[in-house]
């Protein structure tokens, strides 16, 4: 379906790949994994659009491939009222009202024939995403994901989680022949992540899905891609596989590194001597010898095994703060209830010092982002932040933006608190 033969592609202050091959074959489950800034986001955008990018090699795709894309951060049309149902089922629905439209026109249209062609194409299209069975598909998808209860709910009510998984249905019921999935389980609890493995093994179709977590990567992928320091790794097989095959490489090729080194500094050390010999002796003999000792130098640097493939350097991150803070509070909620159809926290007490890092955890939909945009907005009774707190709030939305009384603060579902040169995360 794929075929990347050795791709090279920098931006104007950093290479990304270096001549990179991979095939993606049909019916291919692929984790494309990697270190973040190693640019499997740019590859993917490449794969998807090839003419915005000047890059060396060859890409092929199969002619006519269809490909479906599921966001990292999907982006949600809020003053677009639409149930989950009808969400999932935009397009299908969208073909049937075509199709009635143009049944109805037939009626009274002089032009029949470009009109009959017009109703057949639309009828083939509907056909090859599977529009006779769409409303039992998206009840068998739900169904598999867990949200069932869900399907007449209105999208602006879900959480972060479930439209996720929302994002990934509505995509694998358009039946593309490629579908690639940017980190999908950002965001999910594990009943949610549980769904979305359901979801990827249940699909037939071929799946390139970027992802770093170990749970998805050992339960729904036959193929593995690794792109690291500008290079590339495939791997036909289960991810556990590809992990024991990369420990036993990376640690022979330690070992032959070391040997590599402890022969060129021997070298290195003989060849200080030979120049020394060389500067206080004449002889013709010992600068024939200190240059074949040089040259043999050379092939040696040029033949030297590289750093296993897996070694990256990770960034030392320290916060310094240059004198002690007086702990007080920085947060208190007293007391604290919401509900919509249902109650979903009640009485909820608790406070906030100075110095704390504070984890809000629970499963999707339990009013965790709800809390937090009550705290950032501050104009609840029951909330009460100290007077000399700063505070920033990112969403798990890309696009949200709140700006109540506090300037514009741009996305993912954090706040932060500043107090003087400290600061403090929530959730």
């Amino acid at each position: 379906m794929i075929k990347v033969e050795n791709l090279s592609y920098s931006f104007p202050q950093k290479d990304l790949y270096n001549k990179i091959s991979f095939t993606l074959e049909d019916g291919q489950h692929c984790a494309f994994i990697g270190s973040s800034g190693s640019g499997k986001s740019t590859l993917i955008d490449i794969i998807m659009d090839p003419e915005r990018y000047l890059f060396d090699g060859k890409l092929e795709i199969e002619p006519n491939c269809r490909i479906g894309y599921v966001s990292q951060f999907p982006q949600l049309d809020k003053t677009k009222e639409t149930t989950v149902f009808e969400y999932i089922g935009e397009e299908f629905i969208k073909l049937q009202h075509e199709i009635a439209s143009m049944c109805t026109e037939m009626e009274t249209s002089s032009d029949l024939d470009a009109l009959l062609e017009k109703y057949q194409q639309a009828l083939d299209v509907f056909d090859s995403i599977g529009g006779d069975n769409f409303e039992s598909n998206i009840d068998k998808k739900l169904y598999l994901a867990d949200l069932a209860k869900q399907k007449n709910l209105m999208v602006t009510e879900l959480s972060g989680g479930e439209f996720k998984l929302i994002q990934v249905i509505k995509e694998m019921l358009k039946s593309p022949d490629l579908i690639i999935m940017d980190e999908p389980d950002v965001f999910l609890d594990f009943e949610n992540l549980n769904a979305l493995r359901n979801l990827i093994n249940s699909h037939k179709g071929t799946l390139l899905v970027i992802t770093h977590n170990r749970y998805l990567l050992n339960h729904c992928f036959n193929k593995i891609i690794h792109l690291e320091n500008m290079e590339l790794q495939e791997f036909d097989g289960r991810y556990i596989d590809y992990n024991l095959s990369l420990l036993q490489c990376k640690i022979e090729t330690q070992e032959l590194a070391i040997a590599d080194d402890d022969e060129i500094a021997r070298n290195e050390l003989l060849i200080k001597k030979l120049r020394f010999i060389a500067t206080n002796n004449s002889e013709a003999a010992r600068g024939k010898t200190l240059k074949a000792r040089v040259k043999a130098q050379e092939r040696l640097e040029a033949r030297r095994i590289k750093a296993p493939f897996v070694d990256i350097k990770q960034p030392d991150i320290s916060f310094i703060v240059d004198h002690e803070i007086e702990e007080t509070t920085a947060l208190k909620v007293t007391d604290y209830s919401v509900a919509f159809d249902d109650i979903l926290l009640e009485n909820v007490n608790f406070e906030i010092k100075s110095s704390d890092k504070i984890a809000l955890i629970g499963p999707n939909g339990t009013g965790k982002t709800t809390l937090l945009r009550e705290i950032f907005k501050n104009n609840h009774p029951s909330i009460e932040v100290n007077k000399d707190v700063d505070m920033a709030y990112l969403s798990q939305n890309q696009g949200e933006i709140l700006n109540e009384s506090r300037g514009n603060h741009q996305s993912k579902d954090r706040i932060f608190i500043w107090w003087r040169k400290k600061f403090t995360p929530i959730g």
